[in-house]
């Protein structure tokens, strides 16, 4: 009886470790076919007024040009808009 309760949990810890070992794969095989990388990521745009890098989606746009605060925008369209 000791031999097969001890088969039984051995078939168990193998079971649980393939099933936590398979779902770590799909995990990195689901992060690189989206990128990994480029999730963090991000476009960085140059702001027009002072030159400062920020990222795409945290910038100030006005037409096609990129701003990091609205008062480097505000600042640059009062000098350069007719």
């Amino acid at each position: 009886m000791g031999l097969i309760r001890l088969l039984i949990i051995a078939a168990l810890i193998y079971l649980v470790w393939r099933v936590v070992k398979s779902l770590l794969s799909e995990r990195r095989r689901r992060d690189n076919s989206t990128g990994g990388v480029s999730a963090r990521s991000q476009k960085m745009v140059k702001c027009r007024q002072c030159g400062v890098h920020v990222p795409e989606r945290e910038a100030f746009q006005h037409q096609d040009l990129a701003f990091c605060s609205q008062d480097h925008q505000r600042q640059y369209l009062e000098h350069h808009e007719p």
